[in-house]
Order: C-alpha cells, then structure tokens, then sequence
C-alpha cells in the first residue's frame, strides 16, 4: 500500500514538474519573440489610432502575441472582444489553440476560436480566432459589431474576396460607431475623390444595413490590419491616411537550399524534400 502512494506521488510530481518546465519554457520562448521588444509601443499606437497598419515578417509573433498584449493593457475593459480574423479555418483554430496554451487555460475560456459550424467559445470568451467569412455573418446579424473592441484582420494581403469586403465593411463600421457617440449615424458617403467600384458597392449595401439599425451609442471601433508582406501605402489611403508600423526581425534565420539542376515534376521533388526533413529530425531526437 506505501508503495503505491510513494509510486502515486511520484507521478503526480513528475508530471506536475512537465507542467511547470512546459510553461517556463513557453515563457522564454514569448520573450524571444521580435514583437515582445515592442509590446508597448504597439500597445500605444492602437490607443492613440482607431486604425493601425502592422508589417511584421514571419515568425514575428504578431498573430499570437498581439492579441494577448491588448488584454493585458486594457482593451476588454468595457465588456468587448478582440477579434482576430484568419482567411483559412485550419489558422484559426492552431493559432487559438496555441494562444489558449500559451495563457495556461482551457480552450473556449478566455480565448476561443469560431469557424463554420464550429463555435468554441463562451461567455467567458475575450479573445476569439475565426475565418473572415465567419465575420462577414456577423455583421448581417449584428452591423455594428457591437460586442468587439478591437479586430485585427490577419493575412490581409492575400486580399481573398471575403478579407477585401470585410475592410470595406469595417470601414463604414467604424464610422457608424464613431458617429453613433453623438447619436446620429451619418450613412452619408462621398466617393467623388474615390473610383473604386467595390468601396462603391459596399458603401450601398452598408447604408441600408446601418439606416435599419437603431441609434445606440457605441465605443469606437479599434481595426488592426496585420500582414507580412504588405503594401502598406494602397491600405493606408483606403483607411484615411491610417498609420502604419513595421515590426523587424524574424524568431529564426531562413536559410534557402536549391537543386542542382531543374525536376521536371515539381510536385514529386516537393514531397521527397519533405520526406528527407522529417526523417532528418526524427534521427534527431532518437
């Protein structure tokens, strides 16, 4: 019987050290991050505009770690959500699951992630993973995405259809909230200095969305459009003159290996490469 309590304690010791070591080094591992070296100064540049234009390379840990930044400094305060859109679902939910570990809490908590006909998230929730189509629903249900302090539009320079409609969106919702603070919402656009056919069409459908609604007061809305490789300039003139920060360096250096000569199928030599990485690291850690 005392050999199995000592055998008992042992385990739950061991795997209580797992635990603590797991979550030390996730620690480290988010310090060594580029973007930790400018967790403030981002924090203040989304305090000071309501929309932000984020360049940061690969590996930068703008995706994870931004969002974990505006709830610490505050921008749940009020009851809000931060919202981070994805344009694939498979993002979405690695990047939440791996934000929710990074905070040591449960999936679905405080931080979720929301895809079509899956919805893992609570009352509890503050910030939510999801596919940009998944917010464009919302906005049907919802025009004035009232439950959201901040959105962060991820991978904006794919520019998908659903991403380039939910910043034109965004856009006229920002406005509407701006304006709702006084009361009244101004669905008046002017798009004589603007031929852009699309911000025409969404401008129309927008309006009769926000004539319906009723006139409430709204926090305005903070919009962060983040990407890694992204011409900053086209968006910002979208957004007003929006400003834009850089965030350098990546986590780790790339190094790029070429064939020496062409494959004729690409395809193949793709999945041989991968093959020849993978049983390289599995004899590394045998």
């Amino acid at each position: 019987m005392a050999a199995n309590n000592f055998s008992r304690n042992t385990h739950q010791n061991q795997t209580k050290g797992d635990f603590v070591s797991r979550k030390q080094k996730i620690e480290q591992q988010r310090k060594n991050l580029p973007i930790a070296a400018v967790e403030r100064r981002l924090v203040e540049e989304v305090r000071n505009n309501d929309t932000l234009i984020i360049v940061g390379e690969t590996g930068s840990g703008k995706t994870t770690q931004l969002p974990q930044y505006l709830f610490k400094w505050g921008f749940c305060r009020d009851g809000g959500i931060i919202g981070i859109t994805q344009p694939r679902r498979v993002a979405a939910i690695t990047v939440a699951k791996r934000v929710a570990e990074e905070c040591g809490i449960p999936l679905g908590q405080k931080v979720g992630y929301a895809i079509r006909f899956e919805d893992v998230t609570s009352g509890q929730t503050k910030i939510k993973y999801m596919t940009d189509g998944l917010l464009l629903r919302e906005a049907l249900l919802d025009p004035y995405l009232s439950k959201y302090s901040v959105i962060i539009v991820d991978e904006a320079h794919e520019r998908t259809i659903h991403t380039d409609v939910l910043l034109g969106l965004l856009k006229n919702v920002q406005k509407a909230r701006s304006k709702s603070i006084n009361g009244v919402v101004n669905t008046d656009h002017n798009n004589s200095n603007n031929g852009h056919a699309l911000e025409e069409r969404i401008d129309n459908q927008n309006d009769g969305i926000l004539k319906s609604c009723q006139v409430k007061k709204y926090n305005p809305l903070k919009l962060i459009i983040m990407s890694a490789s992204l011409d900053a300039r086209v968006f910002s003139e979208y957004f007003g003159g929006a400003k834009a920060v850089h965030v350098q360096g990546r986590q780790f250096p790339v190094d790029i290996f070429y064939t020496h000569k062409p494959e004729t199928d690409c395809i193949d030599a793709a999945l041989i490469t991968i093959f020849q990485v993978l049983t390289f690291i599995l004899l590394l850690h045998k």
